[in-house]
């Protein structure tokens, strides 16, 4: 049989001992090393605004004991940097030294830890000065009307404008904003919408002074009507008489019912460019519309080419 090898209690007690002295011993020792402390900028001015994620992070060398440590290694290790004494680099990007706050970062961090070094030795900020502007809202309405109705009018927004705030940079970018799109079908009535401007997320710091607009959409019955007129020919060299064939041209429109007795002849004005057609080696003249209602739309002329002859 082999025999049992029976080792005291009192053995193990002193290895146990033995190891936390040492641990005690080693963990009293002074130690240098490197954390990660997130960044809190503070103190930028007032009529500044972040146009780019600055550095979120840096690193600082610090030098404490083992128990210190190991303390701060398990702890939030976050850091407030001031940007009030910001010094420019170009017209946007201003920077500064953060071994300037050293005496600062040192109050922030925990007791027992003294501040060696900040091994970022210049951290730089994308900043724009607030502006605004405003623009106009453009509606984004995908509408299919019932047969034979159309718009009466422009459909009306408002306000039909905004003002938009951000920084100079991002502004600048900017011309208009558009309504969130939708979609009508079978239109035949006025309608009223309440509409959503989208702001586009690549500019989410934009801030607008509305964010719903209203959509008036004025509906009505077309006809077709035309007319009869003469037009005019511009642009004859001095001295030149020409004939036209015909001497009218028609005019064919389209126009709610509504204002079909608002429409007359002279709500019309079409001319031919002499000049154009010799230009451009024309054996006929073109007839244009110069001036229209804004009542009527789809306006067509007939025919779309005026012989002419010169007379001698």
């Amino acid at each position: 049989m082999k025999s049992k090898i029976n080792i005291p209690k009192a053995f193990f007690s002193f290895l146990i001992a033995s190891f936390l002295m040492w641990v005690l011993i080693n963990l009293s020792k002074e130690y240098t090393t490197i954390f990660s402390y997130k960044v809190v900028y503070q103190k930028i001015a007032q009529n500044k605004i972040l146009q780019e994620v600055p550095l979120e992070e840096i690193d600082v060398k610090v030098k404490a004991s083992g128990f210190k440590l190991i303390v701060t290694n398990f702890s939030n290790k976050q850091l407030v940097l001031s940007a009030d004494k910001l010094q420019k680099n170009s017209k946007s990007y201003y920077y500064f030294l953060p071994q300037k706050q050293e005496l600062e970062i040192q109050k922030q961090l925990k007791s027992g830890l003294n501040l060696e070094k900040v091994m970022q030795d210049t951290l730089f900020l994308r900043l724009g000065t607030l502006a605004s502007k405003k623009v106009p809202v453009l509606t984004n309405i995908a509408i299919e009307f019932k047969h034979g109705y159309d718009l009466l009018l422009p459909i009306k927004v408002v306000p039909d404008s905004v003002l938009i705030s951000g920084t100079e940079l991002q502004l600048q970018t900017i011309s208009n904003v558009f309504t969130k799109k939708i979609s009508l079908e079978d239109v035949y009535e006025n309608q009223e919408k309440e509409l959503t401007i989208e702001k586009p997320s690549t500019l989410k710091k934009i801030k607008l002074s509305h964010t719903k607009v209203n959509a008036f959409i004025e509906v009505d019955k077309f006809t077709e009507g035309e007319f009869s007129i003469p037009f005019t020919v511009e642009n004859i060299p001095y001295g030149t008489q020409i004939n036209t064939y015909p001497k009218k041209v028609k005019v064919v429109f389209k126009v709610g019912l509504n204002n079909f007795n608002k429409i007359s002849p002279s709500s019309f004005k079409v001319v031919c460019d002499y000049r154009n057609s010799k230009e451009n080696e024309l054996s006929y003249l073109v007839p244009e519309l110069e001036i229209s209602s804004n009542l009527v739309s789809s306006v067509r002329i007939m025919p779309n080419k005026i012989d002419f002859l010169i007379q001698k």
